[in-house]
């Protein structure tokens, strides 16, 4: 009679273990884009922009653009702009106005030189 002995099965756990390890590296690499946002705490308060100096350029919701108050084309915006390089230059488009055209009012004011333009926004509840 020969002597059977039975052989256990190895298994070799090795590269489990590698891909657990890559596993865990990427989903704690993925959560960590996820979660890119720092949470910062801003101060209260109400800045409001000196009158005296700002001027206020509005895009209304059919498109057209105002500089304090009064229509102008684009042209005559490139031209105020040009003249009013000193002065802060405050754009107040209607929330329901084309974003398009909001961002061109924006580029028009850059490229005339304007440094300091900023977006009006309602400040408070509605």
């Amino acid at each position: 009679m020969r002597n059977k002995r039975r052989r256990l099965a190895d298994v070799d756990i090795t590269p489990l273990i590698d891909m657990m390890f890559m596993l865990i590296i990427f989903f704690v690499l993925t959560s960590s884009f996820v979660n890119g946002k720092l949470s910062v705490e801003l101060p209260s308060g109400e800045a409001a922009p000196n009158a005296e100096s700002a001027v206020t350029v509005s895009v209304l919701a059919d498109g057209s653009v105002q500089w304090d108050g009064k229509n102008v084309s684009m042209r005559e915006l490139a031209v105020l702009a040009r003249k009013s390089q000193l002065k802060d230059v405050l754009v107040a488009g209607d929330k329901s106005a084309n974003y398009g055209r909001v961002a061109e009012v924006l580029a028009l004011l850059k490229r005339e030189g304007v440094s300091s333009a900023g977006l009006l926004m309602q400040n408070g509840e509605k």
